[in-house]
């Protein structure tokens, strides 16, 4: 019989058996090796000799052909069309945002660029989301449609709208004349259109167009256009937080945008007129057809201010 101080004695001289650790070692060492093998490989040769990225991905940019060659490129072929576009409302979008990388069509002429005629490609930019801020134009297309009496749903914008020339405006929106900024209340308050609702107590100072045209405010909202919002013809394009350009659009091709005949539109929508036929019933001056149409039909829009009040102002 052993006695139990001898027991302990011998227990305490066995060495401990790791060999069950032995295989997880070996693993973790293969898989280090292996990881640092692969990496080896796959790293590019100049990563981290100009930072945290290929370096030799500069030269690799600078030898890659561009696929989008700017406006000055189209304009060499196309500088009508370009003087149009510089002067419109779309001046500062590309030529390539609508019609695509023009690389290839550069260098071979047969190769069509995309032609962005569909009611879709306008939407893009121009559907009415409250994500937008309230003074970038935007449109619900179906209401839009109802208003101007247009029965086909399936009608393109530039039916009316020239995608280089939208509003025909009368002078180059850069050179238009700076006016203070005007608010609307959809620009706050996502959906909102009834400006004649009563202010709250309180609200800030907002600048509108009645502030300082009271008179014409009131003729105008007895009018036959009373729905139409006084930026509807005077374009404001809001340049700063303080101000903006804003453009009279008096070339009769906008007042046509509404009111010409065609084919599309809803005999109960708003009145229509065959253009030019109509000026040629009502004039033998070949020069009429490019004065405004509100040289006769200024009471359907508003009353005018006088000579000597717009001398005063």
């Amino acid at each position: 019989m052993v006695k139990p101080g001898k027991e302990n004695a011998n227990q305490s001289k066995v060495r401990p058996d790791y060999r069950h650790a032995y295989p997880v070692v070996v693993l973790v060492c293969l898989m280090v090796a292996g990881a640092l093998t692969i990496r080896h490989y796959l790293v590019p040769k100049t990563f981290g000799d100009l930072g945290f990225y290929r370096a030799a991905a500069i030269d690799d940019a600078k030898a890659r052909q561009p696929r989008y060659v700017g406006r000055a490129a189209c304009a060499e072929c196309h500088d009508d069309v370009a003087a149009i576009h510089a002067k419109d409302a779309h001046s500062s979008v590309e030529c390539e945002t609508c019609h695509g990388p023009g690389s290839e069509h550069i260098a071979n002429s047969d190769v069509a660029m995309i032609r962005a005629d569909s009611k879709e490609s306008c939407l893009v930019c121009h559907r009415m989301l409250d994500a937008r801020p309230g003074s970038f134009p935007q449109v619900d297309w179906q209401k839009h449609f109802q208003f101007v009496g247009v029965s086909d749903t399936n009608v393109v914008c530039i039916r009316c709208h020239s995608p280089h020339e939208p509003l025909y405006m009368d002078r180059d929106l850069h050179e238009a004349r700076l006016h203070p900024l005007v608010h609307d209340c959809g620009e706050c308050h996502i959906g909102r259109t009834d400006t004649s609702l009563k202010q709250p107590a309180g609200h800030p100072m907002i600048f509108q167009c009645a502030y300082c045209h009271k008179d014409l405010a009131a003729s105008f909202a007895k009018g036959a256009h009373a729905k139409v919002g006084c930026k509807t013809c005077h374009l404001f394009i809001r340049d700063t937080s303080f101000s903006g350009r804003i453009v009279r659009n008096t070339d009769p091709r906008f007042c046509l945008l509404c009111h010409r005949k065609t084919d599309f539109r809803s005999a109960s929508g708003t009145p229509t007129i065959d253009w030019p036929s109509h000026i040629r019933d009502v004039s033998d001056d070949p020069a009429d057809p490019k004065r405004p149409c509100v040289n006769c039909h200024q009471e359907q829009i508003h009353e005018m201010y006088s000579k000597e009040k717009l001398h005063a102002m």
